[in-house]
């Protein structure tokens, strides 16, 4: 541009094309949605969630192992149990109910209060499909329990009461069947009682894990089992 003589040339501003504000945030929005994608925000939330739900599993045995040592009441450690649980957020509750469970047995823990059965046959079957029934229910739950015995923090809870405390009960009751001569008589009472736990863990639960399944049918399996645990245990008619 040609100016009077002695003047600075004149400056010209060009001014940017104003975009239409309401258009920013579907351009943030659009923005944010491509980089999400293209750091697999998806797939790093799937894995967040993942092992934060299932890293809440061992730690709510650890607790209640814990407490188990810790508080001797057995009112308390049950309050506690309920309390921990009570806070895992899984829908399904199986943990919740495999934490609670593993250790209550009704049935058996009832013919311990009493010197001699009514019906041994009935009682004893009343006992062993209780205890099928909490493996076979529960067989995910305690399978995960179980790989916690590598760590001995994780692994006493399942130890103690998922193991010993049934063993333990079996073990009086068969002795105190015995000596009412309702029971045939064993050369090792606890070995008895751990031999009726190992079958039935093997029939409720790992055989669900056979590399070699042989197609077993699950009620026929579970029928099989109880009634040979039955006739290893009563007296020939």
């Amino acid at each position: 541009m040609t100016t009077a003589a002695g003047s600075a040339p004149a400056t010209v501003r060009i001014q940017p094309p104003r975009r239409a504000w309401w258009k920013v945030p579907f351009q943030v929005l659009g923005r944010a949605a491509a980089n999400f994608v293209e750091d697999r925000g998806t797939q790093m939330a799937a894995a967040i969630s993942y092992y934060a739900l299932f890293s809440l599993f061992p730690l709510a045995i650890l607790a209640a192992a814990i407490f188990g040592i810790v508080l001797r009441d057995a009112d308390v450690q049950a309050r506690v149990l309920d309390a921990i649980v009570g806070v895992l957020p899984v829908e399904d509750s199986s943990v919740a109910d495999q934490l609670r469970s593993v250790g209550d047995h009704p049935a058996l823990r009832a013919a311990l209060d009493l010197d001699r059965a009514v019906d041994p046959r009935a009682e004893l079957e009343s006992i062993l499909r209780e205890l099928y029934d909490v493996q076979e229910s529960h067989h995910r739950s305690i399978k995960l329990i179980d790989r916690a015995v590598d760590h001995p923090e994780l692994g006493s809870f399942w130890q103690t009461t998922g193991r010993v405390t049934p063993r333990t009960l079996l073990a009086r009751y068969i002795e105190s069947r015995i000596g009412s001569g309702q029971f045939r008589k064993l050369p090792d009472v606890r070995l008895g009682a751990r031999i009726v736990i190992e079958v039935i863990a093997t029939w409720a639960m790992h055989i669900k894990w056979d590399p070699t399944p042989e197609g077993f049918e699950p009620a026929a399996a579970r029928e099989s089992a109880i009634a040979f645990l039955i006739s290893g245990l009563l007296p020939d008619p």
